[in-house]
Parts: C-alpha cells; sequence; structure tokens
C-alpha cells in the first residue's frame, strides 16, 4: 500500500525531505549543507535513472530526520521529570 504512494509522489517526497532537513537541521549549519547537497544528489539520481526503489530510501531519511528530533523531545522530556 505504501510502495505506490512512494513512487507516485517521488518528487514532493524528496521536496518534503530538503524541506524537513532545512527545519530539524538549523543549528548545524555546515552538516545541513552537506546533508542538503547529498540528499538533493540522492533525489535526482534516483528521479533521473527511475530507480523506483529510491522513493523507500528517501522516505526512510525523512524517517531518521523526524526521528532524531523525537528522540531529543523525549530525553528532554524525561530529563524534565527527574
Amino acid at each position: 500500500m505504501l510502495y505506490p504512494i512512494l513512487v507516485e509522489y517521488y518528487v514532493w517526497w524528496c521536496i518534503a525531505l530538503l524541506v524537513i532537513t532545512w527545519f530539524t537541521r538549523v543549528r548545524t549549519g555546515q552538516t545541513r549543507t552537506n546533508l542538503m547537497y547529498f540528499y538533493g544528489m540522492l533525489a535526482a539520481i534516483g528521479f533521473l535513472l527511475d530507480l523506483d526503489w529510491m522513493g523507500g530510501v528517501i522516505f526512510g531519511l525523512i524517517v531518521l530526520e523526524l526521528g532524531k528530533k523525537f528522540k531529543a523531545w523525549l530525553d528532554a522530556k524525561q530529563a524534565s521529570l527527574k
């Protein structure tokens, strides 16, 4: 069920990954720049070579970016409870 959605909206997932990376990596300027170039390169190569499986890779990177923020939020919440 998820795979056709990833393939159909590949460009939108790539744009979402770049936007999420831009806002979640605000404090790390050089890392953010490097990741933006890397994710943009992955998106372009996946689009130009028509690699359907790259949609899953992009989705996984989105989950990793959001998961990092969620983990930091949970750690802060846990620290405030102690």
